[in-house]
């Protein structure tokens, strides 16, 4: 697929996703059924978010005139094994192999099914012979190279399972804010979207940040409860929250308590849904020092001030990822690529 091709079939699947960015349909009642962290809301900030940052002409060709896709001749064939942590988590492995006019062979999560079949169906309606590309299944087979999503725990077993294949494999990772005290109250509002978007269960949500000492939670608290009040009437969210609570309350841990939120002092990246971690720092060298530690864990940075030694992600932006933002910073297209070279075991 060329350039102007792969543009202009992108630019046809948007129009067909755009048509039910705001609708209800049945798909996305079965689709909510079948897993309850996908409300109809968060079904629409996907679909907004993949036509918006992954289907756009324009983006499309800043981000492919990065590639050679020439050097493509042989069809391979990826093995796509996806989570199920937010909808259609895995939309962009999938896009970059039907970029390169690569078969996917896709391994869905059994938390997000409807959503991939419904979007190949899309697919099929602006091209079938790229749709033909796509197999859903429940065993991968005769595949080329991995892609693979999870768990530590599950990328432990997929490194050793997919040894001897090219790979991609993913395991958890964690995003973090880093707050200054001159925060505005649009900030805040700003912020809670990269604490609240997909309920937090996404590795790109905050859940630790980082405030000086003596730092004020107050007009946080108060602007998160204001704006984003809605998780308390998602049961299970509201369920993890009253849980974390009673924890809090017998253990002895300092901990501060909003209406939506619990923020929790505690040195780990990793929070229990409903709640963020904080950790105080002393100066700009301490928290250098602090992060440093966790590199290798973290997704993304978000704060309003640019800092010297690392590269940080405007406040509410982090779960809108463009085509060059890779998890993990592993560039799929530049992998996808180079399976052209010959692979010996």
């Amino acid at each position: 697929m060329n350039m102007e091709s792969a543009i202009n079939f992108f630019n046809k699947l948007k129009q067909k996703v755009d048509e039910y960015s705001t609708s209800e349909i049945e798909v996305f009642h079965t689709a909510f059924q079948k897993n309850q962290w996908f409300t109809l809301e968060e079904i629409h900030r996907m679909l907004n978010a993949i036509s918006n940052r992954y289907l756009d002409s324009d983006s499309l060709r800043t981000w492919l005139s990065q590639y050679n896709l020439t050097q493509i001749t042989k069809i391979k064939t990826i093995a796509i094994i996806s989570a199920g942590n937010i909808p259609l988590v895995s939309f962009q492995d999938l896009l970059c192999a039907l970029v390169c006019g690569y078969k996917a062979q896709v391994k869905l999560s059994e938390k997000d099914t409807v959503l991939y079949h419904w979007i190949k169906d899309l697919i099929q309606d602006c091209d079938p012979s790229i749709a033909s590309r796509i197999e859903f299944t429940e065993r991968i087979h005769d595949y080329d190279a991995v892609i693979a999503t999870g768990s530590d725990l599950a990328a432990n077993h997929f490194k050793h399972y997919f040894q001897k294949k090219p790979n991609i494999i993913r395991g958890h990772r964690n995003s973090i804010a880093i707050l200054n005290g001159d925060e505005t109250e649009f900030d805040f509002i700003e912020l809670g979207k990269d604490i609240f978007y997909y309920y937090g269960l996404g590795c790109r949500n905050v859940s630790k940040i980082y405030v000086p000492f003596n730092y004020d939670f107050s007009p946080l608290l108060k602007t998160l409860d204001s704006h984003y009040s809605y998780v308390r009437n998602h049961t299970k969210f509201q369920n993890n929250y009253d849980f974390q609570l009673a924890i809090s309350l017998i253990n002895p841990v300092h901990f501060l308590q909003g209406e939506t939120i619990l923020f929790i002092e505690n040195t780990q990246l990793g929070s229990p849904l409903a709640t963020i971690h904080f950790e105080y720092y002393l100066d700009e060298e301490d928290l250098k020092h602090k992060i440093a530690e966790h590199a290798n864990k973290l997704q993304c940075i978000v704060s309003n001030k640019n800092l010297d030694f690392i590269l940080v992600t405007p406040f509410g932006t982090s779960q809108l990822p463009g085509l060059l933002d890779y998890p993990d910073e592993m560039d799929i297209m530049n992998f996808l690529i180079s399976l052209q070279q010959e692979y010996v075991d």
